[in-house]
């Protein structure tokens, strides 16, 4: 089989060269590397060219759009998501071609580990985004359930591309809000056999300052709004851990407890996402 890799972009240049590289020095090489870049405004097309790479344009501008930019232009029969702020380890895509090459699955999910962090902010949201909110164990396993910490983020994903034709792609009603989720459960609806792969290892960067938090935040409550409208059966819904977590840590704060503040403008702006969304969306998430 043939694996094509996209990397979906937009202003990517700090960055994007260190993910191909990485692609490129690896113990497998792809058949082709894809870039789906979103009008950049820097360097980051022309560093993808430089580095041997094919540049599709994302009309759409949004992470969805640029995903399924990708699959139309990709001739690999399975295709291998990557983001451009990852770095996979040497034998990422081994394990990838290993995993589908010695079974007869239709997707998987990687390991993901936090970049080495040089501040509390990128400490903090590794250890929140990778460790508590999702669960990348060591063991493999079979994904059978639609469940938010099981579900494989294009962060570093791969599909058979006769099925992300059959379930045609990424949802642009999802645009940059839980697109990846939302793909992972529409091929378990249709009957697709997904598998854990922790063998294959990325390590995914976070954002370096609060502001970064607070958007990530942000965007991950519209995701949870965008998601209930979708596939929830009742239109209200309120999440009572939120609130209690919320003041666990303002209280926290008070106590100087470590990292305190940053969970509180975290739960602040998820919150905050989730009502936006709500009123975007038509639906009551609280």
């Amino acid at each position: 089989m043939k694996y094509s890799i996209v990397i979906p972009a937009y202003n990517e240049e700090a960055c994007i060269g260190n993910c191909i590289n990485a692609i490129r020095c690896g113990s497998v090489a792809p058949y082709e590397i894809i870039v789906a870049d979103g009008f950049s405004e820097d360097c980051t097309v022309e560093i993808a060219k430089k580095h041997g790479c094919k540049v599709v344009m994302n009309q759409r501008k949004h992470a969805a759009g640029g995903r399924n930019a990708g699959i139309k232009a990709a001739r690999g029969d399975v295709i291998v998501f990557i983001d451009a702020d990852c770095v996979p380890a040497n034998d990422w895509l081994e394990e990838i071609v290993k995993a589908f090459e010695t079974e007869d699955i239709d997707g998987l999910g990687t390991y993901i580990e936090p970049a080495p962090t040089s501040n509390r902010y990128e400490q903090f949201w590794g250890r929140l985004s990778l460790q508590i909110m999702m669960s990348y164990g060591n063991a493999p396993y079979y994904v059978t359930e639609k469940t938010l910490n099981t579900a494989f983020i294009t962060a570093s994903c791969a599909y058979k591309r006769r099925l992300l034709y059959k379930i045609k792609g990424f949802s642009n009603y999802f645009a940059n809000n839980a697109e990846d989720i939302d793909l992972c459960w529409r091929a378990l609806d249709a009957g697709a056999k997904l598998k854990y792969v922790p063998s294959a290892k990325i390590i995914a960067h976070s954002p370096q300052n609060l502001k970064g938090i607070c958007k990530k935040s942000f965007r991950n409550g519209i995701s949870s709004s965008k998601l209930q409208k979708v596939y929830a059966k009742r239109r209200f819904s309120i999440d009572k851990k939120l609130y209690g977590a919320l003041l666990h840590n303002l209280a926290g704060v008070v106590r100087g407890d470590e990292f305190a503040d940053l969970f509180v403008a975290e739960l602040i702006c998820h919150l905050g996402g989730k009502y936006y969304g709500s009123l975007q969306n038509g639906v009551i998430n609280l």
